[in-house]
């Protein structure tokens, strides 16, 4: 195997071409910048070099990789064998490109980096030569072993089809002149490190504060608009992330991932557990936002409930029900989004996600915020254990929320019911409402409080923002029924105003709002036997068929009138009517 001088731009050799020139080059005079020659790094194995691990007697410094003669015939001029280890590659779900067995000039590296041949074992000696430190690399971040699949892919073709398939690479013909490929266009070790020059720390070619390193290649879509790319939070309080700069901006793509021996194989995450990446700074500590402690809440969106469920491939039917941190967040767009009391068709923390139209196909990008709630809560949702058991019952707020149905609240288009009198003063008919604005914290800004927003945990039943009764004979209060209160008007349900028989229902004989109503829609593949208007939907564990027709409907019958025919509360209604 051998490797040729490449230079893909003027002036630029992947590769030196004799072993006079490399040590030349690599004990001359230092330049301004230290370790600048690799005299002064840690790859400088002789007796008197800096590091921990070194000679005990040999005083050269270049043997260790090269040699003028007697060497293995593998350019430039390698004085060390070849590792004959059959190496695990890296593989992820997201990986366009077709890494095999290590080449070229990765393969040089691993003879010292897997840890199988030992660093004094150079061919133009007939001894091994002593180490002071270990003949072998000692384990550790730089000891990468045979399994490389939680390392950065290596020997594979950087091409201008894979950047174009891939969508997040950066064309190879723009790459900046540090980061080089050998002859055959394929990326190595040697793209991001430079033995022999340690002016950046790890070897890299150019310094990776704020990402420069990673973002040569990659080009991550609203990265550089994104909470991760212009926080200035100090990581300094937090758990060891392995980070090599003070705040989340300067550390950027490092303050989640790991190049080397990454605790999550899969995408080179730090921590295995997808969820510890996020918490690691979203406990308070880094991050302003505490997430962690609304997670410990009665109701949440949990994602320690479940390890590596997540796959940014999936699709919403791919039968994998779960609650990532990811199934939410772009972490490469996210935003931090400021308070607004009014509407707004999707927030900045859910910026780069996909999501599920109302139609049932997937997005690439949503554009309203009910989408990416439609990702788990649409057409694969799950059952929730406790929720009301309706007359027409589906878990798929897709269809519920659809505006062809008989009624809906207004999230993903306005409703054009006009008998909704009840409405708050600044909350006029046709008003449109997020997900949030019912699911949310209960300490947030929506409830008056000062805790993160989102619906990661409330103390409320079904991850409400404020009290939601849905058990019956409740005494009626402003807070029995918050979350209905926050839109409509305790005074005027209560006066009668819209159903001439509310306070009846509510305040006499105690049967919550969900007894009748069903807070999300009534899809028009359900409701076969009643008209379900006005978000009429009854719960079959207090509203039961009459004993007698076994008919359990309602009857729309014009502005602000019905009928009804059902038994509830041991009393029967048959065609029961009212109006104004």
């Amino acid at each position: 195997m051998a490797l040729t001088p490449v230079r893909l731009r003027r002036g630029h050799a992947v590769i030196g071409t004799s072993i006079a020139g490399i040590c030349a080059w690599s004990i001359a005079v230092s330049t301004a910048r230290a370790q600048d020659r690799v005299a002064d790094t840690v790859h400088n194995l002789s007796a008197g070099g800096p590091g921990r691990i070194r000679a005990a007697g040999e005083n050269q410094v270049c043997v260790f990789c090269h040699a003028p003669h007697n060497t293995r015939g593998v350019r430039p001029l390698w004085n060390r064998d070849l590792p004959l280890s059959n190496y695990t590659i890296y593989q992820s779900s997201t990986l366009d490109a077709r890494p095999g067995q290590p080449t070229g000039a990765s393969k040089l590296c691993l003879s010292c980096h897997d840890g199988t041949i030992a660093l004094g074992s150079v061919l133009n000696r007939a001894d091994r030569i002593r180490m002071t430190g270990g003949d072998f690399l000692p384990a550790g971040l730089t000891n990468l072993g045979t399994d490389l699949s939680d390392d950065h892919p290596v020997s594979f073709h950087f091409t201008s089809g894979l950047a174009a398939s891939d969508r997040q690479l950066n064309d190879p013909s723009s790459l900046p002149e540090e980061i080089r490929l050998d002859h055959d266009g394929r990326l190595q070790c040697t793209s991001c490190h430079d033995p022999h020059r340690n002016a950046f720390g790890d070897f890299l070619v150019r310094s990776n504060e704020f990402g420069r390193l990673c973002q040569s290649c990659h080009r991550m879509t609203a990265w550089n608009q994104g909470s991760h790319a212009t926080s200035n939070a100090s990581v300094l309080a937090a758990d060891a992330g392995y980070w090599p700069h003070a705040t989340v901006a300067e550390n950027a793509c490092r303050s989640c991932h790991r190049p080397h021996t990454a605790g999550g194989h899969e995408r080179l995450l730090i921590f295995e557990a997808e969820e510890e990446n996020c918490l690691n700074c979203h406990d308070g500590r880094v991050a302003r936002a505490n997430i962690e402690a609304e997670l410990e809440k009665p109701s949440a969106h949990d994602p320690r409930r479940y390890v590596n469920e997540h796959d940014p491939t999936e699709t919403q039917r791919s039968g994998r029900w779960h609650v990532e941190c990811a199934d939410c967040h772009n972490p490469h767009s996210a935003a931090t989004q400021s308070y607004q009391a009014g509407h707004v068709e999707i927030g900045a923390t859910l910026a780069g996600m996909g999501g599920v139209s109302i139609g049932g196909a997937e997005i690439e990008t949503a554009q309203h915020e009910y989408e990416v709630c439609f990702r788990c809560h649409a057409d694969s949702a799950e059952f929730v254990s406790g929720g009301v058991v309706r007359q027409a019952s589906t878990s798929n707020l897709r269809l519920k929320f659809s505006p062809t149905n008989p009624s809906y609240h207004p999230v993903v288009a306005s409703s054009p019911d006009m008998d909704a009198v009840s409405l708050i003063p600044g909350l006029p008919a046709g008003s449109m409402i997020r997900c949030t604005d019912c699911h949310n914290n209960d300490a947030g800004p929506g409830a008056g409080g000062i805790g993160p927003q989102g619906p990661h945990g409330s103390v409320h039943d079904f991850l409400l923002e404020r009290n939601y009764t849905v058990r019956d004979d409740a005494e009626e209060s402003a807070y029995e029924y918050a979350m209905c209160y926050k839109c409509h008007e305790r005074n005027s349900i209560l006066g009668d105003r819209s159903f001439p028989l509310h306070r009846l229902h509510i305040q006499e004989e105690r049967t919550p709002c969900s007894a009748c109503h069903d807070p999300h829609g009534v899809s028009s593949t359900q409701g076969f036997g009643s008209d379900h208007t006005h978000l009429i939907n009854f719960d079959t564990q207090i509203v039961r068929p009459d004993s007698q027709t076994g008919r359990l409907e309602f009857r729309d019958l014009g502005r602000l009138a019905g009928q009804c025919t059902l038994v509830c509360h041991g009393e029967t209604h048959r065609d029961e009517g009212y109006d104004r």
